[in-house]
């Protein structure tokens, strides 16, 4: 006898739990990179305690600073258990960083609301398409100065005071910087989309080698993405590496090992890559491209690796 009263009490138990939940979201998700501008929101509705009742969901584009601009707003009739409410095409073609999209929704005459957030947009399709960087292939086994002297001018792009080539082989990626051009006393981060999905938002999965020329300093570093209040925050932290420089008469060159940077190299390999410069007091300067944000991959060129 007790234990059928334990079996009842579970059902009960759990039978309140599942409808004290009114509705479930399916689409869009918090930190999710949505390829369009078209925003649909795909839920289950608990109809016992909603059908019939109205639902208000709107769309707000919130800025780096917190600040707030409505996108869209509309209404709907809860008929199904099952229910896609189009909000439409909010014409914001990228999204991310430390902007985001944010829906919030409510039913009318309860007590249940709340938000989801927050969502990047990166249409691929309607962003202007930079040329990829060809990326000079070294001979395996070339020493740090081998590379600075395999380099031409011609190979050298700038960010601002910053100037930098590429190169590569089966063991290494190489950044070779010129040093008397180097931001001092700042810096220059060098951040890598090893998925090269072109996602919003800058992911612990993304590598960043941050050279400060001031202190003549090398680091790796991850980033993990955090929604504090209305704001996109992002955690640094060291990852465990094998990065050297090597000074090379008037270069410096940063070997990043494949296995660091967690690629695998070949013949026309293409990967995400942005190169931002930063002053002293950590504020943005140019970068390549030059409407690259760091905290948007989205917004990253490509390299591709040469034969």
């Amino acid at each position: 006898m007790g234990q059928w009263a334990k079996i009842v009490l579970c059902i009960a138990g759990c039978a309140g739990a599942a409808v004290s939940q009114v509705i479930t979201f399916n689409g869009p998700m918090p930190w999710v990179t949505q390829r369009n501008d078209s925003i649909m929101v795909r839920a289950q509705v608990d109809t016992a305690q909603a059908k019939k009742k109205e639902f208000v969901v709107s769309v707000d584009l919130v800025n780096d600073r917190g600040k707030e601009k409505s996108l869209a707003k509309k209404s709907y009739t809860i008929k199904d258990y099952t229910i896609e409410f189009p909000i439409g095409a909010i014409k914001q073609n990228l999204v991310g960083g430390r902007s985001f999209i944010k829906i919030d929704w409510s039913i009318t005459g309860t007590t249940n609301k709340g938000s989801i957030a927050p969502i990047g947009i990166v249409a691929l399709d309607n962003l202007p398409q930079s040329e990829a960087l060809t990326v000079m292939h070294a001979a395996d086994g070339v020493d740090p100065a081998g590379i600075a002297s395999a380099l031409k001018d011609d190979d050298f792009k700038t960010a601002g005071p910053a100037k930098f080539a590429f190169a590569w082989n089966k063991g290494a990626f190489y950044i070779v910087l010129q040093k008397a051009q180097s931001p001092a006393p700042g810096a220059i981060r060098f951040a890598f989309d090893g998925k090269n999905g072109k996602n919003a938002f800058l992911s612990f999965a993304d590598r960043v080698i941050l050279y400060e020329a001031g202190k003549d300093s090398l680091f790796g570093l991850h980033y993990s993405p955090q929604l504090s209040g209305d704001t996109v925050k992002y955690a640094e932290k060291t990852w465990p590496n094998e990065l050297t420089k090597t000074i090379v008469n008037d270069k410096i060159v940063i070997r990043a090992p494949w296995y660091d940077l967690g690629l695998v190299p070949f013949d026309g390999r293409r990967f995400g890559l942005g190169i931002v410069t930063f002053d002293a007091q950590g504020a943005r300067m140019e970068a390549l491209p030059k409407d690259a944000d760091f905290y948007n991959p989205g917004t990253w060129g490509n390299v591709e690796l040469a034969k």
